[in-house]
């Protein structure tokens, strides 16, 4: 991945290598990780798994459709450069979990990761992705916003770093995003009134 030139390179490299994979591994990736969520409360276990499912198909699919589409010039462009750092992260994430066991899974889910982050130039947590304490992953105007994005460092093999998501600087509560759109509505009416020249 890391000789990538533009992203519609990444696109058919990361497509190669999951083809690799069939929708068994896919749904046995999904099983695993509700396994590991079993014992969370079920309100937010529910939440979760419907975004960790988009993380896994969603992916997938999108992946599957834009390969077979051969992209478009939107993937021209070069992917972003902490690419090479990512790739490296992967190479070491791997490697380390090869001395417990198979890294099959492991790999399947930072290729995922990669075509969201640096070809679709999304979250590698999909936007709803709830968090302990009620926050989400949210988009705003264009700017994803994560409420832990700066608390990541201690996580080792984290896919924060590489993510194009921005810690928020208020908190992304569901309900924050009817309260921006009605502050953003009285920002727009207040300058209406101040610049009018009517």
């Amino acid at each position: 991945m890391q000789e990538a030139k533009t992203k519609g390179d990444l696109l058919r490299i990361i497509a190669d290598e999951t083809a690799a994979y069939d929708l068994r591994d896919l749904e046995a990736m999904n099983a695993r990780f509700e396994r590991k969520v079993a014992h969370l409360p079920e309100d937010y276990r529910d939440r979760l798994l419907s975004s960790v499912r988009e993380e896994i198909f969603g992916a997938h699919h999108r992946l599957v459709l834009l390969s077979r589409n051969s992209g478009g010039r939107e993937l021209d462009g070069p992917p972003a450069p902490a690419l090479s750092a990512y790739c490296s992260m992967v190479a070491e994430a791997c490697t380390a979990k090869a001395r417990e066991k198979d890294p099959k899974y492991l790999y399947l889910k930072y290729l995922l990761s990669a075509f969201t982050i640096f070809v679709v130039e999304e979250p590698a947590h999909p936007v709803g992705t709830p968090f302990p304490g009620g926050q989400i992953v949210d988009e705003w105007e264009g700017t994803y916003l994560c409420p832990v994005r700066d608390l990541a460092d201690d996580v080792p093999f984290a896919l924060c770093p590489y993510c194009p998501a921005v810690q928020s600087t208020e908190p992304t509560f569901p309900e924050m995003r009817a309260r921006r759109q009605e502050r953003r509505r009285r920002e727009c009416l207040a300058n209406y009134w101040t610049n009018y020249k009517g």
